[in-house]
């Protein structure tokens, strides 16, 4: 993690950035597999999907519905802008003679557009044309045109957010984004968009930050009109009702709830009292009950209206549509929709306005006069020092971005660097450096580092160290070699980025126009010159105790000397985080500045690894095939430089018996791969930063090594990592030290947020020879050196290899690397079956519940629908059709499950359905994360949702049948957009002993064949007549009244058959 952390925030210090434009594609898990079950999801739109990358941001979940209720138009709904002709879109519509686009059949508006004026500065590989066009009512517009685009998609970013809200309606701006998801005066049932994205195979969403508050969506070529129609509503003509009003704020709230124990938003509120109170970045931003209502003569309906008058206006606001279109037709349909976005008019003017941001107060004042010191305790077992430097706003220094030096210095890895020097003295497990966004005319940059439990108590030591790497940044000349090093890094990434997805794009790019000047929207992504050393100088000026606050999480041992004063344990009020603010001690300034003479730290060496040769190889294959075969040894090979990129990928997976059969072997398996990563930590630094990363992970058959990023000196990286892994000694302090931090793990894996470990448990619960996590806690404190070591020792005398080496590479080539290889393990390879993860035997007609644990006081339901009549078998065409059954029926439910359950009838903020199917088995998860409902009423809740819809399904219209079976079509036709994209779903198959790559053309196969009779047929046989088998798994006790009257009854993880 430190590498990935450390090297993003160097690279790209402004926002968004390292979620944009990379050049690596880096993975790291700790546990992975071949035949793995992966199933950490997190919550979007309605079902569990993996989550974007967006600090500092509140992120929403917004979904639709099938079961429109329109009670809600029925109260006060009004619309804001009082120009009726703003309203009338339909009827311009039809007098403006619509003509449809050849290629993408979409209706194209003969509007009048402005001068449209091309976006320069694009990357090499980058495939799409960007312009920028300004429409009449002062909008401003970014039109991509991607000829990859499989799905289009559109995001619009208002310049406004938590700084906005009004001190007595905090968390408002977050209310606001909520509401205009709830009906227009054009669409007025509330969960009409949601159900139209869902219905064409697109995903939505939104999030509020600070200053800025963005919505996004994409969906099917084919829908991309509709869904720009509803979606510009919400600019348009919101309602706004009373009481969705009300209603929403309880989602809010249970938002706020779902998230209070995780110690990121505990902590960071905790750090806001030592914030300037006169700046709004010390206030809370989220919102719950207590401060969403009404107050006197202050409605909060009326704070809302008031809100979106003052900041939701044509100039305030950015947009960015990505499609598979010409620019003139994209600025035609951003015309046409959202010009009718009000202006910023007399009123709204006249209106107060907040502070403006570049008025905004210091964040914190600069003397010692105030607390700049913070002991926190940490609701898990995890210890942490972070060290905040208030630093001029840095978003106007995008074009060299100097405190990328900064961060290049304090976040290096290499030998006596500061990480390494506390990472060898066991004292820290990472480090990272990175610069926040502008809060007005102040930034912070931080530098955080994890403690070891020793770490914790010699903090004295990491400390001094620290300061010592400060003062020693602080008294050197500016290198200029590590300032080129750094625009070479930063043009090599930029230039050979890879393909971003038209939702991802249009998010990043929608948000970052709305501060940055258009024409260097693009290469605002990268560095364009290198910084001065002025400049830097400049910044390093600013890292003094004066600009300095400290903050540290731990449950114990909190350096008191540090403080001035004794601590007062405080309880903050809306985390109830307890915290002790001080002053410095003298003792402490002291040391502080007297650091740099009792320890030895030094500045980094040149970097060696960045790349050479960046030409692309002139071969071509369409399929992976096996190059260099024998006994125990098989390497596949597949030459595709299709992606434009000069990049790799390898793969190679050391299978050896044992590996995962009892819970001693599965524990001894991933600390070798924790301690052989961490014994490499210092070596494979450089070589990350300069493009070429690695992962070494342990599965159920034994550990991979894979490597990715530029192809030049990749195929030497791997081979060195192979000798490493060969040559590497198992130690006892470290093993102890490793064993002690996986137990810390095991503790605070209760600490996530509860749902996720609802899923943990249901995989474990269903899947052979798996393991609880306390079954792994007691087989860890039973594991001695000695085991761990023979371990080991057998795993490298006896295996076999299967490898893959794809991308920008040679026949040739990996020819050469094969053979390589292959002379290192020569005697020891043998001829092995890889080991299949399956199912247990889950008979049929079941009720079975069985419990997790979670230190969560929200109820969570994750109620699973469990087709057992293919299990234990390899897929053919029967079970995949049926899977194809469970995926339709969730494609057709999953709006209908969130509307009425979160929307409707507030069960809580986390709702959704889930995928949930293992190899033949298909699995349909519903779950719910409540924090003011019991389990008698979500169970209650979600038989009653699956009974109204079987109803409904049965009497399916041939419509609503075909737009959900497109929808699927949509999502198993899409073509791969990445090397690793494709590389990942390959190497799945290579790892099997019998590989299928034609997976995609039998599911698009199967679902073209399913037709509505057989469906309905389905929904008969399995769902109607109970022929499936339910299992429920929670966290609170299971109610008695069902077990009584339904049946239902408990299991566990330790019964083989279910």
């Amino acid at each position: 993690m430190t590498k990935a952390v450390t090297f993003i925030c160097f690279l790209f210090s402004l926002s968004y950035s390292c979620a944009l434009f990379s050049a690596q594609e880096t993975k790291t898990p700790e546990t992975s597999s071949e035949n793995a079950l992966t199933k950490d999801t997190t919550l979007t739109s309605g079902t569990l999907t993996p989550a974007p990358p967006l600090p500092q941001n509140i992120i929403s979940d917004h979904t639709g519905t099938l079961n429109n209720n329109s009670d809600a138009l029925s109260d006060n709904s009004v619309t804001l802008n009082g120009n009726t002709e703003n309203h009338q879109t339909s009827d311009t519509m039809d007098k403006q003679k619509p003509t449809k686009d050849k290629e993408t059949n979409l209706v194209v508006h003969d509007t009048l557009i402005g001068k449209i004026e091309e976006i320069p500065h694009k990357s090499r590989t980058d495939q799409s044309n960007y312009h920028f066009i300004t429409l009449s009512n002062g909008l401003k517009v970014t039109l991509v045109s991607d000829p990859q685009a499989e799905k289009f998609a559109a995001s619009l970013s208002v310049k406004v957010g938590s700084f906005q809200d009004p001190n007595k309606q905090l968390g408002l701006a977050h209310l606001v984004e909520h509401m205009l998801f709830l009906g227009t005066e054009k669409y007025p049932k509330s969960g009409d968009y949601q159900h139209y994205i869902h219905d064409h195979a697109g995903t939505h969403n939104a999030y509020t930050s600070t200053d800025t508050t963005n919505f996004f969506f994409d969906v099917k070529p084919s829908a991309y009109e509709g869904a720009l129609d509803r979606f510009s509503q919400f600019f348009i003509a919101p309602l706004f009702s009373e009481s969705l009003t009300q209603r929403e704020k309880n989602a809010v709230d249970a938002e706020y709830k779902a998230k209070i124990k995780t110690d990121s938003r505990r902590n960071n509120q905790a750090l806001k009292t030592l914030i300037n109170p006169k700046h709004p970045y010390s206030r809370f931003t989220v919102g719950n009950l207590k401060t969403l209502k009404d107050r006197p003569k202050h409605p909060l309906r009326e704070q809302v209206l008031n809100l979106y008058k003052q900041h939701y206006y044509a100039e305030n606001m950015a947009l960015v549509l990505v499609a598979n279109l010409a620019h003139e037709p994209l600025a035609k349909l951003a015309q046409h929709y959202f010009s009718n976005i009000p202006k910023q008019t007399k009123q709204t003017k006249q209106t107060k306005q907040p502070v403006l941001v570049e008025t905004y107060p210091d964040l914190i004042k600069t003397n010692l006069e105030q607390p700049k010191l913070q002991f926190v305790r940490s609701f898990s077992d995890r210890n942490s020092v972070r060290f905040h430097y208030q630093i001029p706003a840095q978003g106007q220094n995008y074009k060299t971005q100097p405190t990328r030096y900064l961060s290049y210095v304090l976040g290096n890895e290499n030998k006596q660097s500061l990480y390494s020097t506390l990472k060898n003295e066991d004292l820290i497990t990472s480090i990272s450096a990175s610069t926040s966004k502008d809060y007005g005319h102040n930034a912070f940059f931080t530098v955080s580092i994890n403690l070891t439990n020793k770490g914790m108590t010699q903090i004295n030591q990491v400390a001094k160290h620290f300061f010592a790497s400060i003062s020693l940044l602080k008294s050197s000349p500016v290198n200029p070699m590590y300032l080129d090093e750094g625009l070479k890094l930063s043009r090599l990434m930029f230039n050979n980025q890879s393909y971003v997805p038209p939702i991802r794009l249009a998010r990043a790019l929608s948000s970052r126009m709305l501060t940055v000047d258009t024409m260097d929207l693009l290469g605002s992504y990268r560095v364009e010159k290198t910084a001065t050393q002025e400049e830097v100088q400049a910044l390093l000026k600013h890292l003094t105790p004066n600009n300095l606050l400290i903050q540290i999480a731990s449950q114990q041992n909190f350096p008191e000397k540090w403080a001035a004063e004794p601590s007062h344990w405080l309880e903050e009020p809306w985390y109830q985080t307890n915290y002790s603010n001080h002053h410095f001690s003298q003792a402490f300034l002291n040391m502080m500045s007297l650091a740099v003479k009792n320890t030895f730290v030094s500045l980094p060496q040149k970097n060696l690894f960045i790349p050479n040769t960046l030409e692309l190889v002139d071969e071509k294959d369409d399929k992976p095939t096996p190059i260099f075969e024998k006994q125990g040894f098989r390497f596949w090979h597949k030459s595709d430089p299709s992606f434009n990129k000069p990049t790799a990928m390898n793969f190679l997976a050391i299978r050896f018996d044992h590996a995962s059969d009892t819970a001693k072997h599965i524990l001894a398996n991933r600390l070798w791969t924790r301690l052989f990563n961490a014994s490499i930590s210092e070596a494979t630094y450089s070589p990350y930063v300069a493009g070429l990363g690695y992962s070494f992970y342990p599965h159920a058959n034994g550990v991979t090594i894979r490597t990715n990023g530029y192809s030049d000196k990749q195929d030497e990286y791997l081979t060195w990592l192979v000798d490493q892994l060969f040559l590497y000694r198992p130690n006892l302090e470290k093993f102890e030290q490793a064993k002690q931090q996986l137990a810390t793990d095991f503790k605070n894996q209760q600490n996530r947020q509860a749902f996720r470990n609802a899923n943990t448990a249901f995989n474990t619960l269903i899947t052979k020879n798996s393991h609880t996590t306390e079954t792994l806690k007691q087989a860890l404190q039973a594991l001695p050196f000695s085991d761990y070591k023979n371990f080991i020792k057998h795993a490298r005398e006896s295996f076999n290899i299967v490898a893959y080496s794809t991308g920008n590479v040679t026949k040739a080539n990996t020819e050469k690397l094969a053979e390589t290889l292959y002379q290192r393990f020569t005697g020891r390879l043998v001829d092995r079956t890889p080991v299949k993860i399956k199912t247990k035997n889950i008979l049929p007609h079941q009720r079975l519940h069985a419990p997790f644990t979670s230190s969560s006081d929200d109820n969570v339901i994750l109620y699973t629908l469990i087709d057992t009549s293919h299990q234990g078998q390899e897929e053919t065409p029967a079970s995949i059709a049926q899977k194809c059954y469970f995926t339709l029926l969730n494609t057709l439910i999953k709006s209908a499950f969130y509307q009425e359950l979160r929307t409707e009838k507030q069960m809580g903020y986390i709702v959704g359905t889930q995928n949930l199917s293992i190899r033949s088995t298909p699995i349909l998860g519903l779950l719910v994360q409540s924090p003011n409902k019991d389990n008698l009423t979500l169970i209650r809740a979600i038989e009653s949702f699956l009974d109204k819809q079987e109803i409904k399904l049965k009497n399916l219209t041939d419509e609503a049948f075909l737009v959900a079976k497109n929808a699927m079509l949509t999502d198993v036709t899409r073509e791969a957009k990445t090397l690793s994209e494709n590389a990942l779903k390959e190497w799945p198959q290579i790892a099997k002993s019998e590989p299928n790559f034609k997976t995609k053309e039998e599911w698009i196969e199967a679902v073209e064949k399913i037709k509505k009779e057989d469906f309905v047929r389905f929904i008969k046989q399995k769902i109607e007549s109970e022929q499936i088998t339910r299992i429920i798994v929670h966290n609170k006790a299971f109610p008695d009244e069902l077990s009584n009257q339904q049946h239902w009854q408990a299991t566990s993880a330790a019964y083989q058959s279910l």
